[in-house]
């Protein structure tokens, strides 16, 4: 079993907090990108309202565009709030660590001993880079295809 040390733990917080900053960041992007179709979508279905000869077919496929760029929106922002509530997560353990790793109490002992015994169940299966750090833990991002 590798051994984790305080430092090794300290990096991979920090990894941690870099990327659950990033993919909010990312989140962040996605959203207002939607956000911008679906005001798109909102124009054009508002624009065909006073136009005569509109046939009705058009209109039902403006008002089902709209109505898919508002579900994506809806997705966007529950992706969003998702990768906030990671990093604030992430933040936490993070100041957690740093608090509590200084004093050696048990708390950093055992994440220390968990953060080894998860290495070296890793090293067996073979999963580890050879830079020594582990995969991510969790895909933030959704894994639906996007539509638009």
């Amino acid at each position: 079993m590798t051994a984790a040390t305080p430092k090794t733990v300290r990096a991979d917080l920090t990894e941690a907090l870099g990327a659950s900053r990033a993919a909010r960041e990312a989140a962040e992007r996605e959203l207002h990108r939607s956000i911008a179709l679906r005001s798109r979508a909102a124009d054009a279905l508002e624009l065909t309202a006073r136009r005569p000869g509109l046939v009705e077919a058009e209109r039902a496929r403006l008002r089902a565009e709209y109505a898919a760029a508002d579900r994506s929106v809806a997705e966007r922002r529950a992706a969003l709030e998702k990768a906030r509530e990671f990093e604030r997560a992430a933040a936490v353990v993070a100041d957690a660590f740093e608090a509590e790793a200084s004093s050696a109490s048990p708390l950093a002992a055992a994440l220390l001993q968990l953060v080894g015994s998860k290495r070296g169940a890793a090293a067996r299966r073979g999963t580890l880079a050879t830079s020594g750090r582990t995969a991510p833990a969790a895909r933030v991002r959704s894994p639906r295809p996007r539509t638009a």
